[in-house]
């Protein structure tokens, strides 16, 4: 075999394999042998048949996969002696039109990206700011304001109705003469939603301040297709008998919130609250630190990535936003616009992600950190409890997806970041 490499870029090489005619020759050979021992043709007992009866029955059969098969082979051997470590895309030139011959040198051309060359440098002592966990009342009385309007409800008020309120009113509508000509019982309006017919201003000016047991008479044109043909365009009246006032209206934060949420006091709620506050606080203050580091370990480092890789992981990107757009609604016509204009942040944010991913692996190699069966193991069984399925279903689902990979890269990724954090340097950014 021979082997000719050139450098086409800091990531991408072209390597020109030429493989021998007696490794073609004994390829080849070995699948009519195979062909001939599976082949059952009549007149003939198994492992007899003539070559030349396998030629013209199966040789461009044979030919394609060992085509297929002698790319693999002496690709792989081309790259273990050349030390070349592809990744990303790898593509053979003019696939379709290379041909194997019996007696012919089979010569193919690859081209592949390669992993970028880079010192990592110190990776300690990055700077990273302080958080702190520390919850203040008012932060819990916000939190508990905001599960009071989560349980919102219309209300009946004694007072008079703002701006926004629900009044249920009995209904009469009266022509220019004053007469009834159409009814409707205990009909809700709101402030901000006008009767047909009625002028928007005066309509909210006459229910803003309304009482129960105090009418509003409003002028009105009926409109269109008020259900009284008769009167359709023409003036007349809107009486409203006013029963009661209605607001969306939280309700207290008092026990009976609590016990509602399986607390047994507001006090035990406010405890909880505080509790999960912090740690909400912490989670966030690490991966802020974190995310700090990767930043700065990204600034000090700048190389050329593959191609491929970049490329893949920008058509991802907008292929993900394209689903979310269709999801939203948008008409498919006007997706590929909205795709067009995303091009250019889908790259640049590519390009970070595969950056951040050769750092990551840098890191981790200059550390010694790396992911055992073990950390795995624990990692399914974590997965398996949080989604209510067994350890061997999780496992079983990771392998049809070929998902276990990118497992190991994310807890990789997280042990990085655990060592990043655990060895960066705190400082206080108050008033910077």
């Amino acid at each position: 075999m021979q082997v000719q490499v050139a450098e086409t870029g800091p990531c991408s090489r072209t390597l020109t394999i030429q493989v021998p005619i007696t490794a073609v020759r004994e390829h080849i050979d070995r699948m009519y042998d195979s062909a001939n021992q599976q082949v059952r043709m009549k007149g003939f007992r198994p492992g007899m048949v003539p070559r030349k009866l396998l030629e013209k029955q199966f040789g461009p059969d044979i030919l394609r996969e060992s085509k297929e098969q002698l790319i693999q082979r002496f690709f792989n051997e081309a790259c273990r002696s050349q030390e070349i470590a592809p990744i990303g895309r790898i593509q053979v030139d003019d696939f379709e039109k290379l041909e194997v011959k019996l007696d012919t040198a089979f010569e193919f051309t690859v081209k592949l990206d390669v992993r970028p060359k880079f010192e990592i440098g110190d990776v300690k002592g990055l700077e990273v700011p302080a958080y702190t966990t520390a919850v203040g009342e008012g932060e819990i009385d916000n939190a508990l304001q905001e599960i009071a309007n989560q349980k919102r409800s219309i209300q009946k008020v004694a007072e008079p109705a703002k701006k926004g309120d629900f009044v249920r009113v009995d209904l009469r509508f009266l022509d220019d003469t004053g007469n009834q000509v159409h009814e409707r019982k205990g009909v809700q309006l709101n402030t901000n939603i006008p009767i047909a017919g009625t002028d928007p201003a005066a309509f909210e000016q006459a229910l803003v301040g309304a009482e129960a047991g105090r009418p509003i008479e409003l002028p009105l044109t009926f409109p269109a297709n008020f259900e009284k043909e008769p009167v359709r365009g023409k003036p007349g009246k809107a009486v409203l008998g006013v029963l009661e006032v209605l607001r969306v209206a939280a309700p207290p934060i008092d026990d009976a919130l609590a016990k509602g949420l399986d607390f047994a006091s507001v006090d035990a709620l406010r405890a909880d609250l505080r509790t999960r506050i912090g740690q909400e606080k912490e989670r966030v203050g690490k991966q802020t630190q974190e995310d700090q580091c990767f930043q700065q370990l990204l600034q000090r480092h700048d190389f050329q990535l593959p191609a491929s890789l970049v490329e893949e992981q920008q058509q991802a990107s907008l292929r993900a936003f394209g689903a979310r757009l269709e999801q939203s609604g948008m008409s498919k016509d006007d997706i590929p616009a909205k795709l067009d204009e995303a091009k250019d942040e889908a790259r640049q944010d590519a390009e970070r992600r595969v950056r951040l991913f050769f750092l990551i692996e840098a890191v981790a190699r200059q550390q010694k950190l790396f992911v055992t069966e073990g950390d795995l193991e624990t990692e399914v069984r974590n997965i398996a409890q949080a989604n209510d399925a067994t350890p061997e279903q999780v496992r079983a689902h990771l392998e049809q997806n070929n998902q276990t990979g990118e497992l190991r890269l994310a807890l990789l990724e997280r042990k990085v970041r655990d060592f990043l954090r655990g060895s960066a340097r705190v400082v206080d950014t108050k008033g910077k």
